[in-house]
């Protein structure tokens, strides 16, 4: 009997290390489904328009699947004052720098707008002349990311 249980012994030991031993260093690419952003951009007859922006995609590919557009101008004069659109979007390489990403929105109704994808994660929305918007003071204006990036960066390691 306590031979046969001596038997056993290395091959107990040798599972117990195998179980704590770690496996390969898998990188996994994260697709945000649903990115948010929000802020206020210029406009010429009121304080500022907020603006609520919801891209969306698909969760396998990454491909992009719709948006939605929320816009209030804030102290407009009468008239239409709440805005929302939605529609498809698509991504495209910026022409004044091949490496930023242009995401171009067209709505179902209403006219087609350009956002500048910027190395924040922030956007930056794009006149009709192709220039990156500014407000009254020639600032830079930009719609924050409010989604948070749950990837790894790349020189992380895991279980370090």
């Amino acid at each position: 009997m306590k031979a046969h249980f001596v038997k056993w012994i290395p091959l107990a030991a040798c599972l117990l290390l195998s179980a704590c031993a770690s496996g390969p260093n898998t990188q996994v690419n994260y697709v945000k489904a649903t990115e948010r952003f929000e802020g206020t951009l210029p406009c010429s007859g009121c304080n500022g328009i907020e603006t609520d922006l919801v891209l969306q995609r698909d969760a396998v590919t990454g491909a992009p699947a719709g948006f939605y557009l929320h816009e209030i101008k804030i102290d407009a004069p009468g008239g239409e004052r709440v805005s929302t659109s939605w529609g498809n979007w698509y991504e495209n390489q910026s022409i004044n720098d091949f490496k930023r990403q242009l995401y171009v929105l067209k709505p179902e109704v209403g006219t087609t707008r350009a956002y500048l994808r910027l190395d924040s994660g922030d956007l930056q929305p794009v006149t009709e002349q192709g220039t990156p918007a500014v407000d009254e003071k020639g600032e830079s204006v930009t719609l924050q990311s409010l989604t948070p990036d749950l990837s790894l960066p790349k020189n992380e390691s895991r279980g370090n």
